[in-house]
């Protein structure tokens, strides 16, 4: 009765080993695959941020440009004038927060 309670013993002990085992290299197998896709996702947005930083770049570029052209002289080209300082200024104002919602009140 010993013996056979004894392989029984060393059964359950080989099957946990074993299956500790290929449980371990499955998930080797699985975090390193994880590990490689998440380096080259990586690069690809590496990839993309550098080449929307260079459009930034690019866009900031030609915005301090034509800032630079617009002048007095190139504002009373268009047609603005230039208010007197005694006069009325009126702006053109939105109403703020009924527009954006249900008036209830009515």
């Amino acid at each position: 009765m010993k013996t056979l309670l004894h392989l029984h013993k060393e059964k359950i002990i080989t099957w946990t080993l074993l299956f500790t085992i290929v449980f371990s290299f499955v998930s080797y197998i699985y975090l390193v695959n994880r590990t490689v896709l998440n380096v080259v996702a990586r690069e690809e947005v590496e990839t993309v941020l550098s080449t929307l930083g260079t459009k930034v770049s690019e866009l900031e570029f030609k915005y301090i440009s034509l800032k630079n052209v617009v002048t007095m002289q190139y504002a009373y080209d268009r047609g603005f004038t230039k208010i007197d300082e005694g006069r009325d200024v009126y702006f053109a104002v939105r109403s703020g927060s009924r527009d954006l919602s249900v008036n209830t009140t009515q």
